[in-house]
């Protein structure tokens, strides 16, 4: 478990509001080992000195080959350094905290998200979590406006650590079993938090407790073609976050994606830790602001690759869902950033206006329900026109 530095510093205040996955106003929108110590029996300088042999079965090049490093394994303490670093921006008071998503059909993303690698962003709450498990992330920036949302992800990392499957973690929200996890959550963050803050995280975990059982009893029974496509029914996704979080790969954040303070934390870590941004996950965020000067210099400043991607969802009547209330959008990462250079995408919407005028914004693409992808062609493997399998449409 990460042990972040308490409190953290905030010190900007906030004038955006936003509800990261509620649905909003509807818009069109990666040694040599120690010499011997000398002997007093030194060979002469010309004597020609035997190497070690190799162990059994072993040649000598095999015997000094080290293995890999293990891309979600434990951290140095240079990377947690790096990881812990900055500030965050200030809490907010929220009217409503989105501690579940109403987002059910992550599963169209997946063939975009294929092991994308290197750094997640994302906001909201425990979506980000199927995500991540599919792009098999090395390391995790949580945020969101709402500090509630971050108090969860800190008792989700708590629970998911201590427990070795998602029935285990589910059973851990029964109302059962809640003095037991409280005791559970109080022992793990009690060495973090002062008697105060501890009292308020879990006053926020008994909050939001009956409504996020019953959204992973949801989660966990969740199938795409009767394959398994959450966090919580795939093992193999609950397994990897389970090892980020066991290993202090993942770091919580209040943030604004307006604001100076949160994105810069995570731009700095990046380059800190020599990875690219894979996968930014921005859910309905854009719905609430326009493209600021500030979150343009936020977004086009992050570390990218050329198969890096952006994920966001539209409420809107004007495109087709492919579940009760989203259409599910995937963009390359680096094509939002150049068109944040343009001033004339002054928000989403005109944004995706001038790329539908390009021809380059495709809806429901190999009949795909409620998908849309901007500019695909640029992704490596996609082609004009995105020549890759993309899923077929599943109810849920």
């Amino acid at each position: 478990m990460v042990r972040l530095p308490w409190p953290l510093p905030c010190f900007l205040a906030l004038t955006l509001v936003a509800a990261c996955t509620g649905t909003p106003p509807d818009s069109n929108a990666a040694a040599q080992p120690p010499a011997d110590a000398e002997d007093s029996s030194d060979p002469q300088p010309d004597a020609e000195v035997e190497p070690d042999p190799a162990p059994a079965g072993e040649t000598g090049e095999q015997a000094e080959a080290a293995p890999p490093p293990d891309p979600w394994g434990p951290i140095t303490d240079e990377q947690r350094s790096i990881l812990l670093a900055g500030d965050e921006e200030a809490r907010i008071k929220t009217d409503i905290h989105y501690v579940k998503t109403n987002e059910r059909r992550h599963d169209v993303w997946f063939p975009y998200l294929d092991n994308r690698r290197g750094i997640y962003i994302g906001v909201a709450a425990d979506q980000n979590y199927t995500l991540i498990g599919v792009a098999k992330s090395e390391f995790v920036f949580l945020m969101d406006l709402d500090w509630r949302v971050t108090e969860l992800h800190r008792a989700y990392e708590v629970l998911i650590e201590a427990s070795e499957d998602p029935e285990t973690l589910h059973q851990r929200f029964h109302k059962d079993n809640q003095d037991a996890t409280i005791a559970l959550l109080e022992e793990a963050l009690g060495d973090q938090l002062d008697d105060d803050q501890l009292r308020q995280h879990i006053t926020s975990w008994r909050g939001a407790r009956e409504t996020v059982y019953r959204h992973l009893d949801n989660v966990i029974k969740r199938q795409r073609e009767g394959v398994a496509s959450s966090w919580l029914s795939n093992p193999e996704y609950y397994a990897h976050i389970r090892k980020l979080y066991q290993n202090d790969r993942v770091r919580m954040l209040v943030g604004d994606l307006t604001g100076p303070t949160t994105l810069t934390t995570i731009k700095t870590a990046a380059e800190g830790l020599g990875l690219p941004v894979g996968v930014f996950y921005l859910s309905n965020a854009e719905e609430y602001y326009n493209y600021s000067p500030q979150y343009r210099a936020n977004i086009t400043g992050l570390p990218v690759a050329e198969d890096s991607i952006v994920l966001r969802t539209i409420y809107s009547k004007d495109w087709v869902h492919a579940d009760a209330l989203w259409n599910y959008q995937v963009q390359p990462l680096a094509d939002y950033q150049a068109r944040l250079g343009d001033s004339k995408n002054s928000r989403r919407t005109r944004m995706l206006a001038h790329a539908d005028k390009e021809g380059v914004l495709e809806r429901n693409p190999d009949d795909v329900k409620g998908l849309s992808r901007v500019n695909i062609g640029l992704l490596p493997g996609w082609g004009q026109g995105g020549e890759a399998a993309a899923p077929s449409e599943a109810a849920e």
